[in-house]
C-alpha cells in the first residue's frame, strides 16, 4: 500500500502486479502507466523508499505494455516489499490526477472550497471521513491541486514565467502562508501544526503535494513541478517537509 501511494503521487497508474514470496523475501513486480516526464522521480521516489532494499527497472514489451522486473527483499525485515517502475506510456492529465479519486466527491466540495477560502480544513477534514480509505490520499491530492490551479489563476497568473526558486518564494511560499504556518528553507516548505496531520492520525500531506504542484505547474518555465513529503507532523516530526522539485 505503501509503494502504491508513491506510485500515485508520481501520476502513476497501476496496470498488473505480482508478489512472489522466496526464501530471500518479497519480490514485486509491477506494470505501471503514466506519463514520461514523471518515470525519472517515480523510479528515484521507489528506489530510495525506506522499505525497499534493492531496485531494478528492466524493460520488456508486453501485451503493449512495457514491464518491469523486481528486486528481493529479505525475510528478515517483514513488510517489506521491492518494487520496479514500469517504462510509462503517454497518458492524458487527467489520468495520473484523477486516479484513485473519488472525483465526484471531490467535485461536489470544490465550490465550498472556493467560497469558504481560505478556512478550508472543516471541509478537507470531512473529505478525508467521507471518502473510502483506498481513495483518500488520492482524493485529498486531487482537491489539492484543483484548489492550487484556482488560486494561480485567480492571485498569481498575470506575472511571468519564473524559474522554481523564484515560483516557490513569490508564488507558493505566500499562497501557503494565507493558510498555515509555513517556512521557506531552499527548496522546501515547512508547514507548523499542520490541521490535516495530526499526531497518531493519517497523513494529509498529500493536499498540499496536490496545492503546491497545482500553484505551480503553470508558473514555472519548466512546466513538470514536483512536490513530495519528506517528514509529517502526524508521523512524530516537529513539522511537515514538503520538497518541491522540476
Amino acid at each position: 500500500m505503501e509503494l502504491g501511494r508513491v506510485v500515485t503521487e508520481h501520476g502513476h497508474v497501476l496496470v498488473r502486479q505480482r508478489l512472489v514470496q522466496d526464501a530471500q523475501g518479497a519480490c514485486l513486480t509491477l506494470i505501471l502507466r503514466g506519463p514520461d516526464d514523471r518515470q525519472l522521480a517515480l523510479e528515484e521516489a521507489l528506489g530510495t523508499h525506506p522499505r525497499v532494499l534493492s531496485f531494478e527497472s528492466m524493460r520488456q514489451q508486453y501485451a503493449g505494455v512495457e514491464t518491469l522486473a523486481a528486486p528481493v527483499a529479505p525475510a528478515s525485515l517483514p513488510a517489506v516489499a521491492a518494487a520496479v517502475p514500469a517504462r510509462p506510456l503517454a497518458a492524458p492529465e487527467s489520468v495520473p490526477i484523477t486516479a484513485g479519486a473519488d472525483v465526484a466527491r471531490v467535485e461536489r466540495m470544490l465550490p465550498n472550497l472556493a467560497k469558504d477560502y481560505p478556512r478550508i480544513f472543516p471541509w478537507l477534514i470531512n473529505l478525508d471521513y467521507a471518502v473510502a480509505a483506498e481513495a483518500r490520499d488520492a482524493s485529498l491530492y486531487l482537491a489539492g491541486r484543483r484548489t492550487g490551479v484556482w488560486v494561480y489563476k485567480r492571485d498569481f497568473s498575470l506575472g511571468a514565467k519564473l524559474g522554481l526558486a523564484d515560483a516557490i518564494r513569490r508564488i507558493a511560499f505566500p499562497a501557503l502562508k494565507g493558510l498555515v504556518s509555513v517556512e521557506q528553507h531552499d527548496n522546501q516548505l515547512h508547514v507548523r501544526g499542520c490541521p490535516l496531520c495530526q499526531p497518531g492520525n493519517a497523513s494529509g500531506g498529500r493536499f498540499f503535494c496536490g496545492f503546491i504542484e497545482g500553484l505551480l505547474v503553470e508558473s514555472m518555465e519548466a512546466r513538470a513541478v514536483f512536490v513530495r513529503e519528506t517528514s509529517c507532523h502526524s508521523q512524530g516530526a516537529s513539522m511537515c517537509v514538503f520538497d518541491i522539485s522540476h
